[in-house]
């Protein structure tokens, strides 16, 4: 598993869900008032057969990073992810610090518009766009 923040000045993301505390650690980072920029070291629980991170623990990390953002956006209102679409660019390895600054694209009353595009080393590895519904709204 990993151990300590990847990269100087972040700080381990509080993670309560079981099976995002599994994945995990994942460390976030914010200058003044911009969005939190999140990242996590790969380790071999997070890569398939080939040696490359499994596709479904990408889409794990979006959900993570992306709901904690909107989790952020909306002043900590409960949610639920409806959508997300992903598109895995280039692979990525054993001990590769993936980053992504999650993006607010829009949100409505009920319903909030995220995209992200992870990094290692700052080309982007997969990207990610989700649809987050607001609980308790219609």
């Amino acid at each position: 598993m990993s151990e300590g923040p990847p990269l100087p000045g972040f700080v381990p993301t509080p993670l309560i869900d079981p099976f995002e505390i599994y994945v995990g650690p994942i460390f976030d980072r914010r200058a003044d008032k911009s969005p939190r920029e999140y990242a996590i070291r790969t380790d071999a629980r997070h890569m398939n057969r080939r040696g490359v991170m499994h596709g479904g623990m990408c889409m794990t990390l979006a959900d993570m990073t992306l709901g904690q953002a909107v989790w952020d956006a909306t002043d900590k209102a409960p949610s639920v992810t409806l959508n997300m679409q992903t598109h895995f660019l280039k692979p990525v390895v054993e001990g590769d610090v993936v980053r992504v600054v999650p993006q607010l694209i829009r949100r409505t009353r009920a319903l909030v518009f995220m995209r992200g595009d992870f990094t290692v080393e700052g080309e982007i590895v997969f990207a990610v766009s989700s649809v987050w519904k607001l609980l308790g709204r219609d």
